[in-house]
């Protein structure tokens, strides 16, 4: 029998867990092998309070997508409170999928670094010597919040590029420009061409995965298959203005 009552490891408190166990203790989905994961699927059949989700307390069963990504999901319905729930699933698949296509291997729920300085990554894969996170970023969080996490990656040489939610993005971008523009352009008109709603500091992308265009950063919009073929090219970069490749 799988345990996973130690599951939740390296994880900050505060970030919201894929599920709840009988014992309320918070659990995530990539942080268990194949092995273990077909184990709870098997249980949770004939145990049907073995998991709940965290946003409602809705009964929760275990999937796992035809790329291999696992997951929770609520039993009947998605529910009022967790509407990123789904984004952010779409959107993890549709990335797990595309680099298994390039023959990289994806995995969700990496753990890194030590005591106060640890992170998580949402994904997670390595080619050569290049260490590389893909942060799915569903709802709000502060522009200083965004820097300190990938200044931390950086501190354990990990490249980190952030897909973001489009209701999460519009904020973000807005806080980008208002810095921006009061400490670079000193509230002046910026110079032709610069792109003052993203930053050199981190990448970011807005992730649509219903559509064509399914990751758009200022001034450059792409495929999924493109961006993701870009960044294990290492084509990725700021060019002074904007990122582009």
């Amino acid at each position: 029998m799988p345990s996973y009552a130690n599951a939740p490891r390296n994880r900050i408190s505060t970030v919201l867990p894929d599920a709840l166990n009988r014992n309320e203790e918070p659990v995530w989905a990539g942080e268990f092998s194949h092995e273990e994961w077909e184990g709870l699927k098997a249980r949770s059949l004939t145990d049907a309070f073995a998991f709940k989700m965290a946003c409602c307390n809705a009964r929760a069963v275990l999937k796992t997508s035809i790329n291999g990504l696992q997951f929770f999901a609520h039993y009947s319905d998605e529910c009022a409170t967790a509407p990123e729930t789904v984004w952010h699933i779409e959107g993890k698949d549709l990335v797990f999928g595309a680099l298994k296509f390039f023959g990289v291997k994806p995995r969700s729920e990496v753990p890194g670094g030590t005591a106060k300085d640890r992170w998580k990554a949402d994904i997670y894969f390595e080619i050569g010597e290049r260490k590389i996170a893909i942060e799915l970023q569903r709802s709000y969080q502060h522009l200083r919040d965004y820097v300190r996490r990938q200044e931390r990656y950086a501190r354990y040489g990990v490249e980190c590029y952030w897909l973001v939610r489009p209701e999460a993005a519009r904020s973000l971008m807005k806080s980008i420009m208002n810095k921006r523009w009061k400490e670079e352009f000193e509230r002046k008109m910026p110079p032709f061409g610069h792109m003052i709603n993203t930053t050199s500091a981190f990448y970011f992308g807005i992730l649509t995965p219903d559509k064509e265009m399914s990751i758009v950063s200022p001034g450059l919009a792409l495929n999924h298959l493109e961006f993701l073929a870009h960044v294990i090219n290492n084509d990725v970069h700021w060019n002074g203005l904007q990122w582009s490749v």
